[in-house]
């Protein structure tokens, strides 16, 4: 920071003659005069005052001015008696030294307001310029964090037809080792919230680091939703992401740890509120200003088991493009993925041995063939019975429509290439056929994104999952309630009352295939509003 020297000088040379008539005493002016002859002087031989600025001073003063090429010595003012010399040159012997004099130049106050207001000044243009201060001004390290989350309230009726039939569980099956059942007759209303937030920090142009925490339960991957009525209790709150991001400008990235669905798809396969566990690569070169490829390779650990060399991964790839949309011209993106499950094959232990049960999953829905691997028959436990290997076609069309909506096409089909008929009716101990395609058809009309007042969009979908089509474990929880062996459609509505606040209606009819009898009605009413 650089302060005006020369205007200090002149300030404090001109304010101290101005104050002199103030003085109490003659002897003071002369002191002061003196003082002030002496600072003058040593600035005029050191260049810091000019020669002509410093002698006109000096000359107002009554002291002769300082010659050139000289140093400067303080002037004797009139009136004031030279200190004594030091010892051997001239001063009395044995007389004791004088005590050294110790003087505070006087500053005038307006002086000091001026200077103090320039430093304000300068601190300020500093702190705009660094960002430090100012309006709205923070700190960088706060400005590298980012915030998101949003709470949903939701009014849920689940009906079942009066001609279902008796359904297993599986997750309660495997849990109490004894054989149970879902509800498939008494209607269920529910009150439901899901809350999530989630930290995002940018370390610098290439590492970034990201938590979120959601509520839900530590046993359902797929749902985050938490009922309501549970006698007061507190909702569970569960670390829902936490990674780490390395990206090269914006054609490639890694990730690891727990993050989001690293694929383009819908629900068919992965239900909306699911993260996978692992490492993921995406490369996303740009073909033209308005085409950009990707291709996706991620390795997932399902379930590490600490009795077994077998852990349960799926490993998987995708490549597909973008055509970037504009407000008058269509967009769309298309996706061929292939998707691996490996050791998620049930197993049957040997005779008083229960080294395979850990095949058991640990978590399931309702609808994949499921046979019982358990050696001992009073105590069930049931593995899947077939392998899961999944090629994935997904496309969307995104059209320009009248007064600025869209209309939004979008299909997705999956077939099991791991099904062997022959090996699971082996297992089973039945003949089962191949139910292993399944697929999903939606339109979408109006707002893309319904995050303003009077936004809106309207849906309908029809859905099909043959019974081992998908991996029942990860597909959306909500059509059905969860798994496979269903078809049916979806209707749905959102209309935005408020900035990034939206209500919504969705109606799920779904039925059984080749199953028992099974239908369920499903009716959501939402208030969402995201931050």
């Amino acid at each position: 920071m650089k302060f005006p020297l020369q205007r200090l000088v002149a300030a404090l040379a001109v304010t101290t003659w101005v104050a002199m008539p103030a003085l109490a005493q003659e002897s003071e002016i002369d002191k002061v005069r003196a003082t002030m002859s002496k600072l003058i002087s040593q600035l005029v031989s050191q260049g810091v005052l000019a020669r002509e600025a410093g002698n006109a001073l000096l000359s107002e003063a009554g002291v002769a001015p300082v010659p050139a090429g000289t140093v400067a010595t303080a002037p004797v003012a009139p009136g004031w008696a030279a200190a004594p010399s030091p010892a051997g040159n001239g001063s009395a012997a044995g007389a004791p030294p004088a005590p050294a004099t110790v003087r505070v130049p006087y500053i005038p106050e307006f002086v000091r307001k001026e200077l103090k207001e320039e430093i304000r000044l300068e601190l300020a243009a500093q702190a705009f310029r660094e960002g430090w201060s100012g309006p709205g001004a923070i700190p960088g390290w706060v400005r590298s964090l980012e915030w998101d989350g949003d709470l949903r309230l939701r009014a849920q009726l689940d009906r079942y037809a009066s001609g279902n039939a008796a359904t297993l569980s599986i997750a309660d099956t495997n849990r109490a080792r004894s054989l149970s059942l879902l509800n498939t007759s008494e209607d269920r209303e529910r009150l439901r919230v899901r809350a999530r937030i989630g930290l995002t920090a940018t370390i610098d142009d290439h590492w970034s680091a990201g938590v979120r925490l959601t509520t839900g339960s530590a046993t359902d991957p797929v749902s985050s939703n938490q009922t309501l009525g549970t006698y007061g209790n507190r909702y569970t709150v569960l670390m829902d992401r936490a990674y780490v991001r390395y990206r090269h400008r914006d054609q490639f990235s890694v990730t690891a740890g727990r993050f989001g669905n690293p694929w383009f798809g819908t629900n068919l396969l992965w239900a909306n509120d699911l993260s996978f566990d692992g490492v993921a690569v995406q490369w996303t070169p740009r073909i033209t200003s308005d085409i950009r490829a990707f291709a996706t390779l991620a390795a997932l650990p399902v379930q590490e088991v600490e009795l077994s060399s077998a852990d349960k991964w799926l490993f998987g790839g995708q490549v597909g493009a973008t055509l970037s949309p504009s407000p008058r011209s269509l967009g769309a993106r298309v996706g061929l993925g292939y998707y691996h499950y490996a050791n998620l094959l049930g197993k049957v232990s040997a005779p008083g041995s229960s080294a395979r049960e850990s095949s058991a999953p640990a978590f399931a829905q309702k609808g994949n063939t499921y046979y019982n691997i358990s050696s001992d028959v009073l105590r069930p436990l049931l593995g899947l019975a077939a392998e899961y290997h999944l090629l994935n076609l997904t496309a969307q069309v995104d059209l320009p429509s009248i007064a600025g909506k869209r209309l939004i096409v979008t299909g997705d089909f999956v077939r099991n290439l791991g099904f062997s008929r022959r090996e699971v009716s082996q297992r089973v101990g039945v003949d089962v056929d191949g139910q292993v395609n399944a697929y999903h058809l939606q339109l979408a009309f109006g707002d893309v994104d319904v995050k303003a007042l009077h936004d809106w969009q309207v849906s309908a979908a029809y859905k099909r999952i043959e019974r081992d089509a998908v991996l029942d474990a990860y597909t959306d929880s909500d059509f059905r309630l969860g798994g496979t062996d269903a078809r049916g459609y979806i209707l749905g509505a959102s209309y935005g009352v408020a900035k990034n606040t939206a209500v919504s209606f969705r109606y799920f009819s779904g039925d059984s295939i080749s199953g028992p009898p099974l239908s369920i009605d499903v009716f959501q009413f939402d208030l969402n509003l995201r931050f």
